[in-house]
């Protein structure tokens, strides 16, 4: 009975049988979106088992890696190092995908008789912007003050409750600081008990994750269901495009984390597989944390203070995806509209789509375009026209996006981390393969 249970495992996470189930389920929701929409419910069922038993592992983690942090002095770990090499990162994502955006030009199949076309797709996606063009204009108003002053939790309960992120990390980083003033006796013992109660739950999550192929399935039929094959079609060099520019940041996180383990390419991304799988398929960069946890204990060993802290954190606030959409569509719109872009240009850009993807840190799906305005304001573009035809592409742009968030947060932690010597190399090689 175990063989067999193990063989149904071992079959489950192979990757063809994922890459399988992204396009069975395109198929099933472009081709019959009935059905795309009756199977969505279920795949949203299956997100909820994974976020049931998120919120003790993000405590427990960010409690116990502060803790860590405070009490065990490391020359390796530096605040100010951490933030330097983050802000560095996200400058360098938003350039990297601004100078590709102008390679690739986007907007070329736009022009001349781009006007008509924005008409032709704007008016078969504009049902998808009645209710949402409301609440994507409100969330944008507030500015920084609303931000900071919303990131701090009245009533942790109430934090819990309504699964509010940042919220919960900053109670999380304060309830780690409190541990850390404890008495050694007393400090011992709330960390070993925030380590038991991460290790239960990573079990847990690691068990429900064994059948997120047949959810991708039902995730991926509700996407494309929603936006339908003509709109598909008509955007599919933009899609091409965003696509080729989220690569080029996978390849070169992928490169991060091979120097920093002294691995090759194929071992990172077979260590990784589980991130990257639950990345895409969920289109969540919470719900990868536990599996990436795991992947830098047992499979890239990171210093676990570092990864404790900087994966729930970056999770929330290393959107590194949507910084280099943000930059990415502020060339394509400036295209569309003939705008000159010069070098002066090019930084203001790449400035403001590092501030507007920080901005949107536990915004989701659609609702993180209302930070595009942070750009285009400033540079005079009108996003009006624009909007429906994003909205309509991002049941299919956001999970490249989302996993770009994921995986750039753990080049990132594995760059912070102090460099892991050639042991790491012969782990890799003798872990088992699935």
């Amino acid at each position: 009975m175990k063989s067999t249970y193990q063989s149904i495992v071992s079959f489950l996470q192979n990757p063809f049988v994922i890459i399988s189930s992204v396009v069975l389920g395109l198929f099933i929701g472009f081709y019959s979106p009935f059905m795309g929409g009756a199977l969505e419910p279920y795949g949203n069922a299956f997100m909820a088992l994974l976020e049931m038993s998120l919120l003790p592992i993000i405590i427990s983690a960010v409690a116990l890696s502060v803790s860590n942090l405070l009490c065990i002095k490391n020359d390796d770990v530096h605040s100010s190092k951490m933030v330097l090499i983050i802000l560095s990162i996200t400058v360098l994502v938003s350039a990297v995908s601004c100078f590709l955006a102008y390679i690739f030009d986007p907007a070329a199949g736009f022009l001349g008789s781009g006007n008509l076309k924005i008409k032709e797709i704007t008016t078969s996606a504009a049902f998808l912007d009645r209710e949402l063009n409301v609440s994507i204009v409100e969330s944008v108003d507030g500015g920084l003050s609303h931000f900071l002053v919303s990131s701090v939790p009245k009533n942790i309960f109430h934090a819990l409750a309504q699964g509010n992120m940042l919220q919960i990390i900053i109670f999380s980083i304060i309830f780690g600081v409190a541990i850390s003033y404890l008495i050694k006796s007393e400090r011992l013992k709330v960390q070993a008990f925030c380590n038991t109660t991460l290790t239960i739950f990573q079990k847990i999550i690691m068990s429900i994750t064994v059948w997120l192929p047949l959810a991708i399935v039902c995730l991926m039929a509700g996407g494309a269901s929603a936006i339908g094959i003509d709109i598909m079609l008509q955007m599919g060099g933009f899609i091409l495009k965003i696509y080729a520019v989220f690569s080029v940041i996978f390849i070169a996180s992928t490169w991060v984390i091979k120097k920093r383990v002294n691995c090759s390419f194929m071992e990172v991304l077979r260590a990784l597989k589980d991130p990257i799988i639950i990345a895409f398929g969920t289109r969540s960069a919470i719900l990868p944390i536990p599996s990436i946890l795991d992947a830098f204990e047992n499979k890239i060993p990171i210093n676990q203070s570092i990864a404790k802290l900087l994966v729930p954190l970056g999770a929330v606030l290393g959107r590194f995806g949507n910084i280099s959409y943000f930059a990415f569509l502020s060339i394509f719109i400036a295209g569309v509209y003939q705008t000159e872009i010069t070098l002066s240009y090019f930084a203001v850009i790449i400035l403001l789509s590092t501030l507007a993807g920080l901005s949107t840190a536990g915004a989701t799906g659609i609702l993180t375009l209302s930070a595009l305005t942070i750009v285009l304001n400033p540079l005079q573009l009108p996003l009006g026209a624009i909007l429906p035809i994003l909205i309509a592409v991002d049941a299919i742009v956001d999970p490249m996006r989302t996993l770009i968030s994921v995986y750039t947060n753990c080049a990132a932690v594995a760059f912070i981390s102090p460099k892991q010597n050639p042991k790491v190399k012969e782990q890799l090689k003798t872990a088992p393969v699935t």
